[in-house]
């Protein structure tokens, strides 16, 4: 790493600062952007967190569910309850000594008088019910319709919480136009709490608002609500601070000690949801096994020994019910079991926290300074490497951080800085470089260094070794003029060895831009092939069509995303590309304008596989066609390019195509004994001297 003195550092790290400086500022002027991408990211760490048994949220089973799903109303025999299946299942729960009762339904208003009279007749015997009722969550107060509703609001006014209210809360929603389960049913019970919840701008449930101003006081949520009555907590016990809210002496019946119960909240009074699982997770009961519990004495006194004591949430789960939404765990999910999750998080205490604003500073300017002497090291290779490994880091801990401590840390945003500013001070020192090459011999050393790291990547892209089907021989050489090279070869395989690609290709001119476009076509070449692989499907009828089709979709991608993105730099390649059956030993090709190989066969004349069309990126809309030729026992084909038959000697005689067909053509030996003998022709004949232009040679037998 290239240290040097402390001026050298300044401008960088300014540079670095500012960058970052300029991702928070765009994080405040479009947080819902940032805060989605990051919550997106949570989400998944969340998913990871449920799906590892070690890590896995906990789960408090005195929270259960009491579902009115399909199945419970079969076995009513009516697929509309009425009020009075909802109070004999009250009732019911009343008598097996629920501890609470949440009831997940608004019954606003009267029905009939039969049905609301037993509905109310079960709320008075159970008396450990809560209802629930909605608001519209707003950012400034409202009032309910007077004139339409004034029992309901004067309910509320006076069950609402006379919390005292601190400038800490100024932010919390306020709970207007509400609608509220029929007062005199309320009245009988342990009172109501909201259903309400907050969906983040995406849609995802991921947060509860836990109180709601209303007038001059406060509504709970339904979580709170069912919360405070089981812990026994009263308004007057619970504190407001900044970030929680406060349960003071908090005693749970299997607890001898009461404590005090910090609930973290977030600006707008909502608490992130731990989500202990999937919907099958939480103890779930059918309606209507409790609805006929009274039947039978043995059965209410077996559910009265498991559900004693215990927070019964009751709800319709039913098919075609619309309480669904999107939570981080899945897409569809019971509303119902937002609100069960939240009663869980806060008995738990799993609660998930947000990084501290300090630490997350401490941690970006520790970034600022490892991008910057990342963006020193000579290698742009080594110096992306460490910016993804911090970027990796970044991640793996925060993902640790909360598999072990539900402790949500901001990632993309760093993220975002982190990658902004390595590209940001990757051009600033490659502005700074190109300066001094201009001025200094340091600079053209540089260059040359930095023209040998192209050349290893180059390299690179050759294969490493050739994939060669049983029966067959393949063997090639490859000598660039220049550091980096405008030809190249590839043989891959296709659907687990199948097949075989071979590619031979030549970028028109030398040097660094030939290279580029050399790594772009063979890039490009090899991934459509790949990618078509799966896409084009065999015909039966038709075995050489497969083959015939990828070639040509292959060429013709390439050729029209090179034509239509570069087409102004005037490069273009020629480019020879076979689709090998090793079985059949057919060979289906396309010759994109490149030298045509030469097909040698015992006992015939030497056969050129000719142009099938124009080189690739001469012209968008080129057309190609695909021939094909069948290998025998013995067959040779052999291919090269151009810097093979222009190779000159001292005198400037170029090697010739000729020349190059009498010595593949004599005896048949074995691929690589072919090539070897060519190349030791080009030495002997350029002599001491570099070739002028790449040489690639190919040979392919049939053996």
């Amino acid at each position: 790493m290239i240290t040097g003195d402390r001026a050298k550092w300044v401008r960088p790290l300014l540079l670095a600062a500012g960058v970052f400086a300029a991702v928070n500022l765009l994080s405040v002027l479009f947080p819902v952007a940032f805060n989605t991408w990051n919550e997106r990211l949570n989400d998944q760490f969340i998913s990871l967190k449920n799906g590892l048994p070690g890590f896995a949220p906990p789960y408090d089973d005195v929270v259960i569910h009491v579902d009115l799903n399909n199945t419970s109303l079969r076995a009513l025999k009516d697929y509309h309850p009425a009020r009075g299946h909802y109070a004999r299942g009250i009732r019911n729960l009343g008598a097996m000594k629920v501890a609470v009762q949440m009831c997940d339904i608004i019954f606003a208003g009267e029905t009939s008088p039969d049905n609301d009279r037993l509905l109310v007749d079960a709320t008075r015997q159970a008396r450990e019910v809560v209802f629930g009722m909605a608001f519209r969550l707003a950012s400034s107060p409202g009032l309910a319709d007077v004139d339409e509703n004034p029992d309901a609001r004067n309910y509320l006014q006076k069950t609402a919480w006379k919390i005292k209210a601190s400038q800490d809360t100024a932010r919390f929603y306020h709970g207007v136009d509400p609608l509220v389960t029929w007062v005199p049913l309320a009245e009988l019970s342990l009172g109501m709490g909201f259903l309400t919840l907050a969906p983040d701008p995406d849609g995802v449930i991921r947060r509860l608002p836990l109180l709601v101003r209303f007038e001059d006081g406060f509504y709970p949520s339904f979580a709170l609500k069912a919360v405070c009555d089981f812990l026994k907590v009263s308004p007057d016990r619970i504190l407001l601070a900044p970030g929680s809210i406060t349960l003071k002496d908090a005693l749970r019946r299997d607890r001898a000690q009461a404590l005090d119960l910090a609930i973290p909240v977030d600006p707008r009074g909502c608490m992130r949801i731990t989500f202990a699982g999937p919907w099958g997770r939480m103890k779930h009961y059918n309606f209507s096994d409790i609805y006929f519990a009274s039947d039978d004495r043995e059965s209410l006194e077996a559910f009265q020994y498991e559900l004693e004591g215990r927070i019964a949430l009751v709800s319709d789960t039913s098919t075609g019910s619309a309480d669904m939404g999107q939570v981080p765990i899945d897409e569809t999910y019971p509303l119902s079991g937002v609100h069960a999750n939240a009663v869980n998080t806060i008995l738990t205490g799993s609660f998930i926290r947000e990084f501290p604003v300090a630490a997350a500073a401490v941690v970006e300017i520790i970034l600022v300074f490892a991008v910057t002497a990342l963006s020193f090291h000579r290698s742009a290779l080594v110096s992306a490497a460490g910016v993804v490994g911090l970027g990796t880091l970044l991640t793996a801990t925060a993902g640790l951080a909360f598999l072990s401590y539900n402790l949500l840390a901001p990632v993309v945003r760093p993220l975002i800085g982190t990658g902004l500013t390595w590209a940001a001070l990757s051009i600033w020192h490659a502005v700074a470089n190109a300066r001094k090459a201009a001025e200094i011999e340091r600079a053209r050393q540089l260059a040359e260094r930095e023209l040998e790291i192209g050349r290893k990547i180059q390299a690179g892209f050759l294969p490493a070794s050739l994939p060669v089907p049983p029966g067959w021989e393949i063997a090639a050489y490859f000598q660039p003029a220049m550091q980096v090279s405008g030809d190249f070869y590839d043989v891959f395989e296709l659907r687990a060895g199948r097949f075989v690609g071979i590619v031979v290709a030549d970028v028109c001119d030398h040097g660094v831009g030939s290279a580029l476009f050399m790594a772009l076509t063979r890039s490009l070449i090899r991934a459509f092939a790949l990618q078509n692989v799966g896409r084009l499907k065999d015909n039966e009828n038709d075995p050489d069509g497969w083959p015939q089709a990828l070639t040509l979709e292959a060429v013709r991608q390439t050729n029209a995303y090179i034509s239509e993105n570069h087409g102004d730099t005037g490069m273009f390649a020629t480019l020879f590309f076979g689709i090998l059956d090793p079985a059949a030993g057919r060979l289906t090709y396309v010759n994109g304008g490149h030298e045509p190989p030469l097909l040698l066969r015992c006992g015939q004349p030497v056969a050129y596989l000719k142009t099938t069309g124009l080189a690739v990126g001469a012209l968008s809309d080129a057309p190609y066609k695909a021939e094909s030729i069948t290998l025998q026992n013995g067959d040779r084909l052999f291919l090269y390019t151009d810097g093979v038959t222009d190779a000159g000697d001292n005198a400037g005689v170029h090697f010739s195509k000729q020349r190059l067909v009498g010595l593949v053509a004599e005896e048949s030996v074995c691929a690589q004994a072919l090539v070897d003998r060519v190349v030791a022709a080009l030495k002997a004949h350029v002599g001491k001297g570099a070739p002028a232009d790449d040489i690639t040679l190919l040979s392919v037998r049939k053996t």
